[in-house]
């Protein structure tokens, strides 16, 4: 399945993290100095003075007491001794291939968009710069889980090959890349639990790249305008009540009480439908029920692929009740949508959430950001 399908239904969140400190870098017992990783869970890095360590844990669903490690060593020095049996990454990588859309938004954040030579999902990348290499044949369609094309992959002599899991099946994948002699990065950005601990994983990426302090520039200035962003809603009096989703075959997906996109609208000043509810993941709701909470909708969001009220109609001719549907307050994170799907708010919003929860303050609080020009959402008329 498409990584940008499986990350419509896929959040994490909680506002108390949001807004968690910054920690001073660390001397660990073998005398390495921690990389400060605020927000962030699944990953720790470990600067030694010859190399670094990457330690991922649990990258996949329902994964307990899964640690990887990855050690790091520049290209012009010798490998130290010590790291005889490890899993050694020569840095700076040159060339990857990416099983998630997702990894796109990073790379396009550090400049290394050229460094990509193949994709699973191709066709769903939104990025102009990386499409247009899509359709020079200069980046290839890998194939996705059992159709993955192994053959071109060990072709294409990538120095790493970017992956997730969505669950322990994943080890399959990634013990016949190793089989081939393909190194493999676990990636669990998907995971994570904020919006600001899913766009930290550009230090993650950052360090393959010997991109350090470039990586932690960038999300500096992204968690410094997030930050700021909620400030200004902080003071607000109202906070309108806020649906989202779209039935799929009478199945209404939505979004835990403590999730990515829960968090994002809290943040932005709104009050949640299904706040009360505890999961950082997502649950199914009844028509029915839907309908009810929506009695107090003040705007509706996140409605699938919806670019119209009649594409909302058509799904259900019962949503013409909805109190959102008949004040026209609906809109939609498909600003951005390519001809083939691809949309650029699963790709540069993961590490822009700063952009999104200024999209949210717009639709919500229109008093304290009058500005109508949208970076990820629009209006659905």
């Amino acid at each position: 399945m498409p990584r940008v399908l499986i990350a419509l239904i896929i959040f994490a969140a909680s506002l108390e993290l949001s807004c968690s400190s910054h920690d001073k870098p660390k001397k660990n017992a073998e005398q390495g100095i921690q990389v400060p990783i605020d927000y962030a869970k699944g990953f720790r890095i470990t600067n030694f003075k010859k190399y670094q360590r990457i330690v991922v844990s649990n990258p996949w669903q329902q994964a307990k007491q899964v640690n990887l490690e990855y050690y790091l060593v520049d290209f012009k020095d010798s490998i130290p001794v010590e790291l005889k049996g490890k899993e050694i990454i020569r840095t700076p990588i040159s060339k990857i291939i990416c099983l998630s859309t997702t990894h796109v938004g990073f790379l396009n954040a550090l400049d290394e968009n050229t460094s990509i030579q193949a994709l699973s999902g191709a066709k769903y990348v939104s990025n102009q710069e990386v499409r247009k290499r899509i359709q020079n044949n200069e980046i290839a369609e890998i194939g996705y889980e059992q159709a993955i094309n192994y053959e071109l992959i060990l072709s294409l002599k990538p120095d790493v090959v970017m992956a997730y899991g969505m669950n322990g099946e994943v080890t399959g994948t990634l013990n016949k890349l190793k089989e081939l002699g393909i190194q493999v990065i676990l990636n669990g950005e998907y995971l994570e639990e904020t919006p600001l601990a899913k766009a930290e994983w550009i230090k993650f990426m950052g360090a393959f790249y010997n991109k350090q302090d470039q990586a932690s520039s960038y999300f500096q200035t992204i968690e410094q305008n997030y930050k700021g962003i909620c400030k200004t809603v902080e003071s607000v009096k109202s906070k309108p009540n806020v649906l989202t989703g779209l039935p799929y075959k009478d199945t209404w997906w939505v979004a835990g009480g403590n999730s990515n996109l829960a968090t994002l609208i809290r943040d932005a000043g709104g009050a949640y439908l299904w706040k009360e509810n505890q999961s950082s993941g997502t649950f199914t709701v009844s028509l029915e029920e839907a309908a009810i909470r929506s009695s107090k909708a003040d705007y509706w969001i996140n409605c699938g692929t919806a670019n119209s009220i009649n594409d909302i109609l058509t799904a259900d001719n019962r949503f013409a009740t909805f109190p959102p549907v008949k004040k026209r307050t609906i809109f939609n994170n498909n600003l951005i949508v390519t001809s083939e799907g691809g949309n650029d708010y699963w790709e540069r919003g993961v590490v822009r959430p700063d952009l999104i929860l200024a999209d949210l303050v717009k639709i919500f609080h229109p008093e304290v950001d009058k500005d109508t020009i949208y970076n990820f959402y629009k209006p659905v008329r």
